[in-house]
């Protein structure tokens, strides 16, 4: 279940209504947390796997820079993209489906339903990163998004990817 909350001059929402996701973002906007390693560092996106006190996360940062007006009049349309993705990911992974990894907080700076910054919490999981493995036969990828898309179409999952990298 996801919680939502007005926090420390942020649109907030939890999973769990676990306070240990409020005290992680404490730290956060305190700089308190170590760095592991940076995963993107483009303009308007930074992620990063951060160390905390209840493990590692990786932690994400998007303020969007271009099409402003743009995403202000989306908002009203067809509402906040990351708030959607935290409630569909926390409703699929409740349902059995665990691929897309954990969302465990969203923190927003919003004007009406317009969202300027996202600061995100992600479940990490350990292991060799895609990127760093090599090369994966075209038929296994295949086979993986044939059963990634029918469990997708199975629970009614289907969040875009509104940023690139």
């Amino acid at each position: 279940m996801i919680t939502s909350i007005r926090y420390r001059g942020f649109s907030f929402y939890y999973k769990d209504n676990d306070n240990k996701y409020k005290e992680i973002f404490d730290e956060i906007l305190a700089y308190n947390f170590k760095t592991v390693k940076v995963l993107c560092n483009i303009d308007d996106t930074k992620v990063s796997l951060i160390d905390t006190k209840y493990g590692r996360y990786v932690f994400k940062v998007f303020a969007p820079k271009t099409k402003r007006n743009e995403r202000f009049l989306k908002s009203f349309v067809k509402g906040d993209y990351y708030q959607n993705l935290i409630v569909e990911t926390d409703r699929v992974r409740s349902a059995g489906l665990t691929f897309p990894n954990d969302f465990y907080f969203l923190a927003e700076r919003k004007i009406f339903n317009y969202a300027s910054v996202f600061i995100m919490l992600i479940e990490y999981v350990e292991g060799v990163e895609l990127n760093d493995m090599p090369i994966i036969p075209e038929n296994v990828k295949a086979e993986i998004k044939a059963s990634m898309d029918g469990k997708i179409a199975c629970l009614k999952y289907a969040i875009g990817r509104p940023t690139p990298g």
